[in-house]
């Protein structure tokens, strides 16, 4: 199945054999094969990943996995404690948070009208896409622009994923607040009765 509906179909299996060939080609021709192969094993791997679809697959979830580890690995502690507070949503915070939002809802609308623009008339316009974004993340989802391609869809998947954990947040953070504030008007209750 080709990447893109408008390539050819035999061009992406052709471009593979390409690789194959060259990388076999310097393979033979180096006067260390085996040092060779040493240093050019990332290649070997793209290639036979490349090769199938189904190692395409899985070889996309494993990169995913790695990066989450190296940018927990590389994230300091002043990042972690901040993206915590930003969890645990403060009256010094909501900027930041609304911001993100902004944020979020505009890599979305891009992203999704890269991938939709020319293939699906209802993203004439970068606007299109942010006005989707918009209805998307906020759980609106009114229907008059909808992704047609499977990328599109992906992208709207993760737009909708992100929508209900940023809701859930919310609900979680006005449930904290008002427990906080049903606790301090008990204890400010119990103070005064045992003044009385």
């Amino acid at each position: 199945m080709p990447l893109r509906r408008d390539m050819p179909a035999w061009l992406q299996p052709a471009v593979l054999a390409a690789f194959v060939a060259v990388f076999f080609v310097r393979w033979r021709l180096d006067p260390d094969p085996a040092a060779w192969m040493r240093r050019n094993w990332w290649d070997l791997l793209l290639v036979v990943v490349l090769a199938s679809p189904v190692l395409r697959a899985l070889a996309l979830l494993r990169m995913m996995g790695a990066l989450l580890v190296l940018r927990s690995l590389f994230v300091g502690r002043r990042v972690h404690d901040w993206g915590l507070r930003l969890l645990l949503w403060s009256a010094d915070a909501w900027p930041a948070v609304i911001a993100i939002g902004f944020g979020v809802v505009f890599v979305f609308g891009t992203v999704e009208f890269l991938v939709e623009h020319g293939r699906n008339p209802a993203f004439a316009s970068l606007r299109d896409g942010l006005w989707w974004a918009l209805a998307t993340v906020t759980t609106v989802g009114y229907g008059d622009i909808t992704p047609a391609t499977g990328a599109g869809r992906m992208v709207a998947a993760i737009a909708m994923i992100f929508g209900i954990a940023a809701y859930s947040l919310l609900v979680a953070n006005l449930t904290v607040h008002l427990e906080r504030l049903l606790a301090r008007s008990r204890k400010a209750r119990e103070g005064r009765e045992d003044q009385e």
